[in-house]
């Protein structure tokens, strides 16, 4: 299953003159810097001369199977052409989980802060045939906490002819859904029903997780450096230096073999990322977010020789210079 969006962003980056270099060599260039950070749950930069282009919008509810597209290139507004590599930067937190399945708290009253996440509830007065209470001619023995929220149905009739019914509880705060657990009977008469030992159900998140591609380099481009489960297909990216080509550094880094001309965009380096198929419920509720960044250079073989892409391994630096 495939979400194609068609949200363009151009986010902005910072023109950098490094007047040590201009001091200490006998070569000069400008470089630039930009990156973008795209969530999957699920920034604001200054403007530059040399940016990212993306497609992409924020998926809110992502699913195993899902390819969520998310379009990766440069653009070039300078004045003059350029050169740019790229890496990534990914931040992963997901819940704690019981075996296959995310581990549970209840708490008896309703937490704060940022050690527990509610549970998530659907809203069980638009599904499901669920009506109030009193619509079915029931009555609740007591009081209900703010917000909590105690719907049934009618399912049958036992051989005496009383009805049966289901009943669902959760709460509801503002535009939000969470989970309550309780102890729910009925009186003999089938008339009245008690509800006890309320509780308010949480999550708890693991601590963050994250991977600098530029920093530890992964041993490959497939897949998430944090979860192999994230699968990442590309556009343009070849496995040997080839011009008007990205290739991938053992340094980390994504080279653009070429140079870029004012105005133009990049061939699209990453195309898309998978939630896989088999991704369990241990999942649910996950946050991660891949940080796009990029710098740039003056298209000079002296600021490619002279230090400019530290780290570039020498291939690919010689392969840029005869790009040029």
């Amino acid at each position: 299953m495939k979400k194609s969006t068609r949200k363009k962003r151009v986010l902005g980056a910072t023109l950098v003159l490094s007047a040590g270099l201009l001091l200490a060599a006998t070569y000069a260039w400008f470089s630039s810097t930009d990156n973008v950070t795209n969530k999957f749950t699920t920034g604001a930069l200054p403007d530059g001369s040399v940016k990212i282009w993306e497609i992409f919008e924020e998926p809110t509810a992502w699913l195993p199977g899902e390819e969520v597209e998310k379009q990766v290139g440069v653009i070039n507004n300078s004045e003059g052409d350029v050169v740019v590599r790229l890496a990534y930067k990914e931040a992963m937190t997901k819940l704690e989980a019981d075996g296959t399945n995310l581990k549970k708290y209840v708490f008896p009253t309703k937490q704060t802060g940022s050690e527990y996440v509610p549970a998530p509830s659907v809203d069980y007065s638009v599904t499901g045939d669920y009506k109030e209470l009193s619509i079915l001619g029931l009555t609740v023995d007591g009081s209900l906490p703010d917000g909590v929220k105690l719907l049934g149905k009618r399912i049958a009739e036992d051989a005496s002819g009383q009805t049966k019914y289901a009943f669902v509880i959760y709460e509801k705060d503002g535009d939000n859904f969470h989970s309550i657990a309780a102890d729910i009977s009925m009186n003999d008469a089938g008339t009245v029903v008690s509800v006890k030992d309320v509780q308010y159900v949480y999550y708890k998140p693991t601590a963050e997780v994250t991977k600098d591609w530029a920093q530890a380099k992964p041993a490959g481009t497939n897949t998430s450096a944090i979860d192999d489960k994230l699968l990442f297909t590309y556009n343009s990216l070849t496995n040997t230096p080839t011009a008007e080509n990205w290739v991938y550094g053992e340094d980390g880094w994504f080279y653009y073999i070429g140079k870029l001309s004012t105005g133009e965009v990049s061939p699209i380096l990453l195309s898309s990322v998978t939630l896989h198929s088999s991704a369990d419920n241990t999942y649910q509720l996950m946050n991660y977010s891949l940080d796009v960044r990029i710098e740039a250079l003056q298209a000079t073989p002296e600021a490619i020789n002279e230090g400019g892409f530290p780290g570039i391994p020498d291939a690919i630096k010689q392969a840029m210079i005869d790009a040029l």
